[in-house]
């Protein structure tokens, strides 16, 4: 529930994220947790820290932003009950090329034939994080018998504390 509240607060589907590789070093290294808006009226700008998602891919990519192209799509005209013609504002969208600071070449080819990240990948903008936090994700991921290990010594933490 809260995680479902933070989401819709911060505008994201995954307002924490742990970074996974060591490609955004030494900007951000392996096991940070990071924290993410994605405000839909901010355009991102070169030079901020994104977390996307391309579809079809299961993990998130925390790579910064080389390069943006606004585009303006128009909305359609629509008539009020009154018949008068309302016109609804553009909706400003943006292209986006990014590519991790330890990495040599843009993220292009990770895009899965797409020529640019679009809003839609966006999960959010990096606004802060916390250092190696996130090693705990990571080590239950990469060894799961640590995590085995943990839920039994809880249970039984459980079972021995019951009055």
């Amino acid at each position: 529930m809260l995680w479902k509240g933070m989401g819709l607060f911060m505008n994201t589907e995954s307002p924490i994220v742990v970074v996974l590789s060591g490609s955004m070093e030494p900007a951000f290294y392996r096991g940070d947790l990071l924290f993410l808006t994605n405000p839909a009226h901010e355009k991102y700008v070169t030079g901020d820290i994104t977390v996307y998602k391309i579809p079809g891919a299961e993990i998130p990519i925390v790579h910064r932003v080389l390069e943006t192209h606004d585009l303006v799509a128009k909305n359609s005209s629509r008539k009020s009950k009154t018949e008068e013609l309302v016109r609804l504002p553009a909706v400003p969208q943006q292209l986006l090329l990014t590519k991790g600071d330890n990495n040599y070449v843009d993220d292009i080819d990770l895009y899965q034939g797409l020529d640019w990240l679009e809003r839609r990948h966006i999960v959010g903008k990096v606004r802060g994080f916390l250092p190696y936090i996130g090693y705990v994700t990571i080590a239950m991921n990469d060894f799961p018998q640590l995590k085995y290990a943990l839920l039994g010594g809880l249970g039984l933490l459980a079972l021995i504390q019951r009055e």
